[in-house]
C-alpha cells in the first residue's frame, strides 16, 4: 500500500506535457504581454495541476519541478510568445510527440485532459402500423 509520504517518480514525458501546455496557454493568453517571473510560476504550477487530476496529492508539486528543470531560462524581456516558442522546442527536445501523419490528432490529446463532449445519437423509433394503433383503419 502506498503512503502519501511515497516519492513518485516523474517521467520526462510528463514534464514535457507541462512544457507543451504552458506553452500553448502563453499562445493563446496575452501572447504580447512581457513574460513576468510569478506568472511563468504560477503557469507551470497550473498545468501541472490541471495533469494530475486536480488531485492534492497527485504530484503536482514534483511534476511542476521536474518541467521548470527542463524550461529554459527565462530571458529579459521576453514576451509570453516568444517564450512558448522556446518552451515548445524544450518540450520536443525532452521527448514530446507531435502529430506528424495525415491521419493524426490536429491537438493532441494529454492524458488527464478532458477530450470534447460528444452528443449522444438519436435513436430512431419506428412508427407503429395502422393495424395496431387503437382505433385504425379496418
Amino acid at each position: 500500500m502506498t503512503k502519501l509520504t511515497d516519492l513518485k517518480a516523474v517521467s520526462t514525458g510528463d514534464a514535457a506535457a507541462v512544457l507543451a501546455a504552458v506553452a500553448e496557454h502563453f499562445t493563446t493568453t496575452h501572447p504580447t504581454a512581457p513574460l513576468e517571473r510569478h506568472s511563468l510560476l504560477i503557469a507551470f504550477g497550473a498545468e501541472a495541476y490541471k495533469l494530475t487530476d486536480r488531485s492534492i496529492t497527485g504530484g503536482a508539486d514534483k511534476l511542476a519541478k521536474a518541467a521548470l528543470e527542463l524550461a529554459p531560462a527565462r530571458i529579459a524581456d521576453v514576451t509570453r510568445g516568444e517564450y512558448a516558442l522556446l518552451l515548445r522546442r524544450a518540450a520536443v527536445e525532452a521527448g514530446h510527440d507531435w502529430p506528424d501523419g495525415d491521419n493524426d490528432r490536429a491537438i493532441p490529446r494529454i492524458t488527464g485532459i478532458p477530450g470534447p463532449r460528444t452528443e449522444p445519437t438519436p435513436i430512431a423509433v419506428p412508427r407503429p402500423r395502422p393495424e395496431q394503433v387503437q382505433g385504425g383503419a379496418a
